[in-house]
């Protein structure tokens, strides 16, 4: 397993404590005097989430064009479409100004392409249905900006267009009636980074005017949230805004299909960010992935209590399917994964570029992003077509993918995306070239880390002072959930949950325990077991538990204590010198050489607890530490591999070592002299003929 540096950030004491003099939180003001805020009025403007930072849509270009041709279709009676993008930003847009102009009385319509079958963007193919079924104005949201071909079409086929987006503009601009969107080279709009469903919301208030922004903003601003939350935009300015409202109105459940699907989701009192990416988005997602995109928005326009029950159920079920063939591909690319490092001998990963005819083009991105969590390391996942492979590619905290794909860009038929997340188009024959490419650029790519801003005491975790951090919220891009560090902590307990997937652990320090949330990580990738004590990098919460709120960690690493790390690859550095043929001094053979209450304890310890099958899976580290542990002797990580050596050599256990993790099998019980072990021998020569015996 590759591990990711910790990086704490730089915190100003006197910042700190000035924030909580001028009434911040405690840990709030921690984490914002760790992000460079030193004064209130920073605080003030980097929190500030009032509606009067909404600059008026009249700025942006195009706009006064795109309002009087809408207005031309409400009053003639025209027939509208709106044609949106298959993401959670592109259905909730959608959704949003479907909405609307149904609200104004307009013969509406709505199109999203098939994510399989016509892919992203505006096709010739469904300007044509549109065209059929009586369409006189096209507006598109979250897409649009590179249909260049596509709007010359609709144009001489007697077609407006309206383009809404948020994309980065090329040279050429399509040739519509207007194109919004706030990248324009000419875009007088002062906020740059707008979602694909705020350029929506901007449309809407731009016809309506700033006289409406609150009845605007009380309709819409929920459909807001969720698509600007979901696409990782910055949750700054106008973003944060908008977000922060749209929670406000979320929570208030005037969205029928809004409210059903949270409460089909989740269990919570009250809907924050975190809630919207982790439970809410993933289910509209999966409707877009899997080719029902308009189960989500009719969710969202539906009134009726009942269809939202069955649009919800439907969501959720699409959900679980996309969670299945998720976690069967999932497992697949670990096998591969795990087999590379088996062959390598344990080498990390420095980048990883899997391939495979089988997997869906809906769920790699989401298989990908698990990868890099898990291996830490860049990761490029491809679905192969006739010859074509269209792939999404994600790293991991402070690995910029961007860099390694532009000097990759000519192995590339397409590519885009930002530094975290990615997509591409490439010809199957280059795939092994792109892989050679991003292997020998590793170096080069970074060590993953993650960011923490600060180390705290366990006296601050208490549901008065965690719940201070909410003045942070919304917490997204450029406003991230806080991430602290715990040391010297004891895990006391720990236990499966999804069949095995994640784990739940009990902490302990100073006579403080605390249920810690380890998702995505099993038992035998932990490098700690119960008992032993470590360090915690985690966010956290206040959950409702039965009735009684209590404080919860969600840990995004664990590792054992620096000095214990620094032990273990001090004695399996020596280790591996020996194993591979090196000689070894006197004191560095005492240090290796088993003594029998060694072999008895870890015999001992693996019939115990491998179970029917006779077999143990576990970090080796960990493994080492509960048996000094459990069996009370005082021993080194050496020892253990020399022991495991020879009890293999005399064919007593056999055993895979791979990623740190130890797979021991025992074998048929009988006698056998281990002095007589090759590894022994070798050991008592080192020792200069001393007659040592076990």
């Amino acid at each position: 397993m590759n591990y990711k540096r910790w990086i704490l950030n730089n915190l100003d004491a006197e910042a700190e404590s000035a924030l909580v003099n001028q009434g911040i939180p405690e840990l709030a003001a921690k984490v914002l005097a760790s992000r460079g805020v030193k004064t209130i009025s920073q605080a003030r403007e980097m929190l500030d989430q009032n509606i009067n930072l909404i600059a008026d849509p009249s700025l942006m270009a195009d706009m006064d064009k795109a309002c009087a041709r809408i207005g031309e279709a409400l009053a003639s009676g025209e027939r509208i479409a709106v044609y949106g993008d298959y993401d959670v930003d592109g259905i909730t847009a959608v959704s949003l100004v479907v909405s609307w102009l149904r609200e104004k009385g307009a013969d509406c319509i709505y199109y999203i392409p098939d994510r399989i079958e016509e892919g992203y963007g505006v096709n010739i193919s469904a300007i044509d249905r549109l065209r059929e079924n009586g369409v006189k104005l096209i507006i598109t949201v979250d897409l649009g900006i590179t249909a260049i071909e596509e709007a010359e079409y609709a144009r001489q086929n007697g077609i407006d267009m309206i383009i809404t987006d948020h994309h980065e503009c090329r040279e050429q601009l399509p040739n519509a009636v207007a194109v919004i969107n706030p990248c324009r080279p000419d875009c007088g709009y002062p906020f740059k980074t707008l979602s694909g469903v705020g350029v929506a919301f901007m449309l809407v208030l731009g016809f309506e005017g700033m006289d409406n922004i609150e009845t605007v903003c009380s309709r819409y601003s929920d459909l807001v949230a969720v698509g600007t939350i979901a696409d990782v935009m910055p949750l700054q300015g106008v973003n944060r805004a908008l977000s922060a409202r749209g929670i406000e109105e979320i929570n208030r459940g005037r969205r029928v299909g809004l409210r059903v699907l949270i409460n089909e989701a989740v269990q919570e009192e009250r809907v924050n960010s975190g809630v919207i990416g982790f439970s809410v988005a993933p289910r509209i997602n999966a409707a877009g992935r899997l080719g029902c995109a308009d189960c989500a928005v009719e969710l969202f326009l539906t009134d009726s209590c009942r269809e939202a029950q069955e649009l919800a159920g439907k969501l959720c079920e699409l959900n679980r399917k996309r969670q299945k063939a998720e976690n069967d591909t999932y497992e697949e690319a670990v096998a591969y994964c795990d087999s590379y490092i088996r062959k390598n001998k344990g080498r990390r990963l420095g980048a990883l570029v899997l391939a495979d005819k089988k997997w869906h083009i809906g769920i790699i991105g989401i298989i990908a992003s698990r990868l890099s969590e898990r291996y830490a390391c860049p990761v490029f996942l491809i679905s192969l077509d006739n010859g074509i492979g269209k792939g999404s590619a994600r790293s991991f905290y402070g690995v910029n993918i961007i860099n390694a794909m532009q000097k990759a860009s000519s192995l590339f038929e397409s590519w885009g995306g930002h530094e975290f997340a990615a997509g591409f188009t490439i010809k199957e024959e280059n795939i092994p070239a792109l892989r050679e490419l991003l292997e020998s650029m590793s170096c080069e790519l970074g060590k993953a880390h993650i960011h923490v801003d600060a180390e705290i005491d366990v006296n601050l975790l208490s549901e008065d002072k965690v719940c201070g951090l909410d003045i942070l919220e919304p917490y997204g891009a450029y406003n991230p959930a806080p991430v602290f560090l715990l040391k010297h902590v004891e895990i006391t307990e720990i236990i499966t949950l999804g069949w095995g997937k994640s784990l739940r652990l009990t902490v302990k320090k100073d006579d403080k325990s605390f249920s810690a949330f380890y998702f995505g990580m099993n038992m035998n990738r932990l490098d700690l077991s119960e008992g032993d004590t470590g360090d915690i990098v985690c966010r956290i919460d206040v959950m409702d538990l039965k009735g009684k709120k209590t404080v919860k960690l969600v840990v995004l690493d664990l590792r054992p204590e620096p000095h214990e790390l620094e032990k273990y690859d001090r004695e399996m550095k020596l280790y591996r010198r020996f194993i591979s043929g090196e000689a070894v001094t006197r004191e560095q053979a005492m240090e290796l050489m088993p003594r029998k209450q060694e072999f008895i304890a870890l015999l001992r310890h693996i019939k115990r607890n491998s179970g029917r099958n006779n077999r143990i899976s576990l970090r080796f580290g960990s493994l080492c530490r509960r048996i000094c542990r459990e069996e009370k002797i005082d021993t080194s990580y050496a020892k253990f591999m020399v022991c495991l050596d020879i009890l293999a050599e005399k064919k007593l256990l056999s055993y895979i070592f791979e990623d740190e993790i130890v797979e021991i099998e025992m074998l048929e019980e009988r006698p056998a002299n281990l002095n007589t072990s090759n590894i022994m021998i070798r050991l008592r020569e080192a020792l200069s003929g001393s007659s040592n015996q076990i």
